[in-house]
């Protein structure tokens, strides 16, 4: 199957994980905005949360938020309000990653063959805090297309994204 039509499959099944773990887990409606292929070689945001899979298929799995949602993400995992950007912060952006690669992964292993996941890399940017370089913001170079998934909730956007490489 041609790795385009492979990512076209799988967006359904991220929109799918995202919207029912962040209803039922985190408590925040989200409107599924669009999917689409790109050949953009930078994701920028405040803070992403990676996965690396291996298996037939290779690749990465981001979470690319804001720091103001990554902020309302952490206080619906942790059933309190979060005004500061703290370890439980990342933490739950850590968790939230992980839980959306792991439902996808669910998702997909009868169709795409077995994938192992890696643990969760959070990268924070952004204003000063407990983790960061220079106050920049995060950005994930790389050649190959992303297949992006954009989500709304309220004013704030954030994205999903699917890096993917048949393993040879």
């Amino acid at each position: 199957m041609e790795l385009k039509s492979v990512m076209e499959e799988i967006s359904k099944d991220i929109a799918d994980a995202t919207r029912t773990l962040f209803e039922t887990m985190i408590m925040i409606d989200l409107k599924f905005n669009n999917a689409a292929v790109v050949n953009q070689p930078y994701i920028k945001a405040d803070v992403a949360g990676l996965i690396s899979f291996m298996g037939k298929y290779h690749g990465l799995i981001g979470l690319f938020c804001s720091r103001k949602f990554s902020l309302q993400i952490a206080s619906g995992m942790l059933m309190e309000e979060l005004k500061a950007f703290t370890p439980e912060t990342i933490d739950a952006i850590g968790e939230v990653s992980n839980m959306i690669a792991g439902n996808v992964k669910t998702k997909i292993t009868a169709d795409y063959g077995e994938m192992i996941l890696s643990i969760p890399i959070i990268l924070v940017g952004g204003e000063p805090t407990c983790t960061e370089i220079n106050s920049l913001p995060v950005s994930c170079f790389t050649k190959d297309p992303w297949l992006i998934t954009n989500f709304s909730s309220g004013d704030e956007v954030f994205n999903i994204g699917l890096l993917l490489k048949e393993t040879k």
